[in-house]
């Protein structure tokens, strides 16, 4: 419960913050976040526990990284130069666990779908990515959002995200809490 509790109040915060220096720059939500997208071998259940383990290793690696980075590109930046890092990392939870599948990593933009991270949600579109694709690469995929750091907020199967975007409600309360007198930029997009 308290675990629960310590993540929305984080999540909250980062999405305050977020939200905030987003609206302020005017920068698109695509340009303003870099994601996590791991592909497993296959749909078999001992292939997606390991999709798990490896994202599990890659996002505790690329949140040390992280720390100190101050945007989107700057962490783009970061990851393509750990890609060895990533890779290694990935490898050595593949082999612990038993298997001996080749894993790739590529940092570049990747269409999504639309998704849902509580009450966040992802249009469908193209995004920065850190893809890790596992084996064949054919099963099926866990994605989040690497930074900021919203990856850190669940380790389930769905990370953030619910069954369905319809679930989900857009509230605009992080908005609410600005001082008042903020002005917030516009850069006329509809995203």
């Amino acid at each position: 419960m308290y675990k629960t509790l310590a993540a929305i109040i984080l999540f909250t915060a980062l999405l305050i913050t977020g939200s905030y220096f987003m609206l302020e720059k005017g920068e698109p939500l695509a340009d303003a976040v870099l994601r996590l997208h791991v592909i497993a071998n296959s749909d078999e259940p001992a292939d997606q526990i390991l999709k798990l383990a490896v994202k599990d290793a890659v996002v505790q690696k690329m949140s040390n990284e992280f720390r100190e980075t101050a945007d989107a590109r700057e962490a783009k930046m970061l990851a393509v130069k750990n890609i060895p890092e990533i890779k290694k990392t990935a490898e050595s939870i593949i082999n612990a666990e038993g298997y001996d599948y080749p894993v790739e990593i590529y940092v570049g933009e990747y269409e999504f779908p639309t998704k849902s991270y509580g009450n966040i949600i992802f249009p469908q579109g193209e995004y920065q990515a850190v893809r890790v694709v596992i084996g064949e690469g054919k099963g099926k995929n866990w994605w989040c959002v690497l930074f900021p750091p919203l990856c850190l907020m669940s380790s389930s199967e769905e990370g953030l995200s619910m069954s369905s975007p319809e679930e989900a409600q857009i509230s605009f309360k992080c908005l609410e809490l600005l001082p008042k007198g903020v002005k917030l930029g516009s850069n006329g997009s509809e995203e």
